[in-house]
């Protein structure tokens, strides 16, 4: 409960933050201008998004040697991200994802699973950040470039440490992460996490478009990945206040103001809340779903 009272507490904070930097009247006649016909096309292109990371999961649990269905994985895909609006983590939902697709994998596999399609998306969205920044080394200073490398280091180093972790469960863990590097779905499934993190990349870029808001693409490219790091970081309620917060700072550097910045993080998250409420449907029927994920294991 404390730690629930701190997220809230700071995602409070941050949010005070940001209002008070933002002209609220701006704000909102901006949001206006992408209209039904640009958001319903925005959520599609969200789903589909879903649809390929759904089979990204189904690759990775193929290469530890299970088997399971990409649309029953986009089911609970839905559903994790219903679990998302009303949890106080971004992790919230692949808890939920976890306990479901272990009925058919066991738990271990589940719990590596998830990480390990979670982990490899992450690491493509970073490789992109860093790609964008250093192609076009003069839009950034290096006070961003060093933070970029930064985090991409430490990101690799966080999972090479787990070798030298003697408890059983991490050792097991990490036989997980060898066999899927190993395996033969590692490009194929890196090319996927390359697919979708494009895609939600594109889709603040085809609003910046759409609200006329001038800046290379390159921003984008470099920005985003960093923003979603650090809106997974638990020290807020489900990263709210902490992506907008992350908006402001980063892209002043690519001339936005405060309200732009805050349109631009406001307008992509009502599109995946809107896309999410569709997995309320699942979640209803979460009992028919786990039945199905029994009978995968048979």
């Amino acid at each position: 409960m404390v730690k629930l009272l701190i997220k809230f507490a700071i995602s409070s904070i941050l949010i005070a933050l940001v209002l008070y930097k933002v002209n609220l009247h701006n704000l909102v006649d901006m949001m206006r201008k992408v209209g039904v016909l640009e958001f319903l096309g925005l959520s599609c292109l969200y789903i589909f998004a879903q649809l390929i990371s759904s089979l990204r999961w189904s690759m990775v649990i193929s290469s530890l040697e299970e088997k399971t269905s990409p649309l029953y994985l986009f089911k609970l895909y839905l559903m994790g991200m219903f679990a998302n609006l009303f949890l106080p983590s971004t992790i919230g939902g692949d808890t939920i994802k976890g306990y479901i697709v272990s009925k058919s994998i066991g738990v271990r596999k589940a719990v590596s699973s998830i990480f390990l399609e979670r982990y490899n998306g992450l690491l493509v969205l970073l490789l992109l950040s860093l790609i964008s920044s250093l192609l076009f080394f003069k839009l950034f200073g290096i006070k961003i470039i060093s933070l970029i490398i930064g985090i991409n280091i430490f990101s690799l180093l966080a999972i090479y440490a787990l070798r030298f972790i003697k408890h059983e469960k991490v050792k097991n863990f990490y036989k997980d992460i060898v066999t899927f590097h190993k395996s033969s779905k590692f490009y194929s499934v890196t090319a996927l996490s390359l697919l979708v993190q494009t895609i939600n990349i594109l889709m603040y870029f085809f609003v910046a478009l759409k609200l006329n808001f001038h800046a290379n693409m390159a921003f984008y490219f470099a920005f985003i990945p960093i923003i979603t790091l650090i809106s997974f970081l638990p020290i807020s309620f489900n990263g709210i206040g902490v992506r907008e917060f992350s908006f402001v700072y980063f892209f002043k550097f690519a001339g936005l103001n405060s309200t732009q910045a805050v349109t631009l993080s406001l307008t992509v998250f009502f599109v995946v809340v809107f896309t999410s409420l569709l997995g309320g449907i699942f979640y209803i029927n979460n009992e028919r779903i786990i039945e199905e994920a029994k009978r995968f294991r048979k």
